[in-house]
């Protein structure tokens, strides 16, 4: 078992389907981001779910995830 699959089945992700709801609030997230934030499809998913899920920071070692998350409202962390 690699070590992603067992992390989901000890519960220590939370996975959260993507449906179309979902999507249409990234829309939105995206409309309101700045052009000159590179932000980019995946990470904008990303930014909505844990908005979504009431996420105060993100975890990533991604600058423009980073970057991006700075203007949704979300702490950026980097390890």
């Amino acid at each position: 078992m690699n070590v992603f699959s067992g992390h989901v089945e000890s519960d220590l992700w939370s996975l959260i389907p993507v449906s179309d709801a979902l999507l249409r609030r990234t829309i939105a997230l995206i409309r309101g981001v700045p052009q000159s934030v590179p932000l980019r499809a995946g990470d904008a998913v990303h930014l909505t779910t844990a908005l979504d899920a009431g996420e105060p920071e993100i975890w990533t070692n991604d600058r423009h995830l980073l970057a991006a998350a700075a203007h949704v409202g979300i702490v950026g962390r980097s390890a």
